[in-house]
Formats: C-alpha cells, structure tokens, sequence
C-alpha cells in the first residue's frame, strides 16, 4: 500500500473549533415485548422478524413472533398444559414451534405459514426442532430407544415430510443439529458414551465429520453456519475456559482454519450465530457482543449511553446485521431486545457515538501509523483525500 505522509494537525484543529459533538448510536434498540414475563428471542429472518417466547403471567410458555411493533404468540392448543418455544422462522416466515407437554419428554414440532401466522399448523412430528432454512429443511433431534429400552437423545432433520435420522459420529452416543444452512449442511455436537464430553460436528446429508476443538480443548459445540461454510460456537481451551470460537471450511466440509475469537475480560464467551457477511454474535461474561473484522465487541457500547437496557445475550444475526438477543431492560431481568444497525458515521473513529477531539487524534495516530483505520475514501493512499473525507463527515454530523 503506498504511503503519502503528511501531517495536517493545524487544518483539523479548525474543525473543533467550527463543528459542535454530535452524540449517535450505532444500533437502535427495539423492545419486543411481553406477555407479562419473561421474554427471549432465539431467531430473526431476513424480514426483521424475530421468533423466541414469552411466559404469561401464568407462567405458560408461548411461542413467539415479533417485528418489533407487534408481538404474535404462537400458542400450541393440544391441551392447557401445553407449553410453546419459537425456535427458528425462514426468509418466508416459515416458524418452527417446539411444543410439549408438562411431565413430558416428547416434543412436537409445528410449523407456523406467514406473518401474521396462519393458526392451524402443520405438524412435522415428534422431535425437537433448532433451526430451519428457506428450502423448509428443519433439524434438530428425536429421542431413540435402544434394545434395552434406555432412552437417547440423536440429531435429525426433516425435509418433504420425512424425518431422516442423522447418523451418529464414531463413537457417539447422543447428538444434536442446532443449526442448518442453505446448502443442507447442518452443524450440532455429538457426545459419546465413554468421554461425556461433545464434540462439534458437522452433517454432510447423513454423514458425519468431528470438527473438533479450539487446540488443546477437550470438548466443544457447533451453534451455527452460514453459506460459506463458516461455523461458529464453543470450545474448552488450554486454560480450562471456554471460548467462542469460528472455523472456516472447505467445499468439502474440511477445516482450512480455527480461530479463537477471544472474550471481553471474564474467560468465558460463546458464538451463537454467524450471518453470510462472517459477523458473528454471542455472549461473553453475560455481555452481548458481535465479532466483525477480528475484534470482539461488547453490544452494549454500541447503543446509547444512556440506554436502559443490559444487553447479556445476543442469539441471532440476519443479512441486514439485525440482531436479537435477551437482556434486561431497568428492573426488568428478561427483555428480548431487536438491534438494528444505525446509519454509519465514518468520523466516529473511536467508537463512542460522539464527535469530539478524540476522533481527530484517533485520526491522527492512524495517519501517522499508516493504520486502515485512516484510509477513509479506501484507495489504498494515506494523503489529503483522506483528510478531506474525515472533514466532510466530521461537519455533517452522524445519523
């Protein structure tokens, strides 16, 4: 990258003295709402709308659909004891509904059309279901009893009306498939009889591939993938701690690459979704964070100072980077919350929501340090365009 170095400290002082702070956000936050307790959203399609539940004041769980302005419970009606979780809605507002009965193992799957949702939903049959894509493929798991009549847990997929069983890995006992991507490749764990420990796994079809673990890690969880073959989750690491952690893959399911994606300071952090863009979301030490371009941030900087709101969780991420998750709002200890990327402000250098002196220094050292950070118009020059740019945004102001 060439380098034209220049230092225009004088001109950028005049740009404190002309234009006032301007305060913005990085994401807005939309409440999802309530049925009366608690609330938690698990999903979000490329529409904005979200799926999870919400507990009454019964304290019946209920299905859920939200786009942030109105909340639609999805309320199974086999009975009074039956309970509802959303737990995954397609590009077509397709939602998968995981319904039980209390005191019961068994789980049934519905399978909710549009939004508003039609309330008379297909039954897809008895397993419990984690995620589907926009061809309609849902996965997830079944209970299976074996000759001896114990009772385990294996991951399944269903698709056309059939409920395939997907096979174990070597060695494995019980399994899950959380997540499922566009191509059919579904991602889980698989846990065997004699360690009780899972491993990532990964579903070509039926067949299955250990992902393994961040080096040195005993164990670790496949929560999602995208249509690149990017998976995201967790894994034990040398310290004993448990990291978030991103695999790339190859066309044919091999890992070309690991990375540990860190934590935001207590040692703990896992990954629950990943979007076509790679920008990964999770939680880290009960904080929610999004993972973009090799830093891991905490959510609840993004957002205004001065926003009620604690963001513990974020648990899904779709193509426009809407992000839904669970946190508490004032005294409130379980909001599902919807974030929605604000307008970018390129002046903002530093990242408070504020235009101040510090966004000029911050401009200054990458400058001087030929950081990206200062390649403001993205020619690949470090020169008075670069200047001009921070300058023109800084007077206008963020969103």
């Amino acid at each position: 990258m060439k380098h034209t170095h220049h230092k225009y400290t004088s001109l950028l002082a005049l740009i404190l003295a002309s234009c006032s702070t301007y305060a913005a956000d990085h994401y807005t936050v939309t409440d999802l709402g309530s049925l009366g307790d608690a609330v938690s959203a698990s999903a979000i399609n490329n529409n904005g709308i979200a799926a999870g539940y919400a507990v009454d004041l019964l304290y019946r769980y209920h299905g859920l659909i939200s786009d942030g302005t109105t909340i639609t419970p999805l309320t199974p009606t086999m009975s009074m004891t039956a309970q509802g979780q959303a737990m995954g809605i397609n590009s077509f507002d397709q939602t998968v509904l995981a319904s039980y009965m209390l005191g019961q193992l068994n789980t049934t799957t519905l399978l909710y059309l549009g939004n508003p949702p039609l309330m008379m939903p297909m039954m897809l049959g008895d397993f419990m279901p984690c995620a589907i894509n926009d061809s309609a493929q849902v996965v997830g798991s079944q209970f299976i009893t074996d000759p001896s009549g114990f009772k385990y847990e294996q991951a399944c997929k269903w698709q056309m009306g059939s409920l395939i069983s997907l096979n174990p890995l070597n060695g494995s006992h019980t399994s899950i498939a959380k997540a499922i991507n566009e191509m059919g490749w579904a991602v889980g764990s698989a846990t065997s009889a004699s360690s009780l420990k899972p491993t990532a796994t990964l579903w070509i079809g039926t067949n299955p591939s250990n992902l393994g673990t961040l080096p040195s890690g005993t164990w670790s969880q496949a929560n999602a993938i995208n249509d690149f073959n990017q998976v995201v989750g967790i894994s034990q690491i040398t310290s004993g701690f448990t990291h978030a952690f991103l695999y790339n893959l190859n066309a044919s399911g091999v890992i070309v690459s690991r990375i540990d994606l860190g934590e935001l300071g207590g040692g703990y952090s896992s990954a629950h979704a990943i979007n076509n863009a790679g920008e990964v979301v999770g939680t880290s030490d009960n904080l929610a964070f999004i993972y973009t371009n090799g830093v891991m941030r905490d959510l609840n900087t993004l957002i205004g100072p001065s926003s009620p709101w604690n963001l513990a969780s974020a648990n899904a991420i779709n193509e426009d980077g809407q992000i839904v998750g669970v946190g508490s709002l004032g005294g409130d200890p379980f909001r599902a919350f919807l974030l929605t990327p604000a307008a970018s402000c390129i002046a903002d250098l530093n990242n408070d929501g504020v235009l101040n002196f510090f966004d000029v220094s911050a401009l200054l050292t990458a400058f001087t340090n030929q950081d990206p950070l200062a390649d403001l118009n993205n020619d690949g020059i470090y020169n008075f365009f670069d200047i001009s740019a921070f300058i023109t945004a800084y007077a206008q102001g963020c969103p």
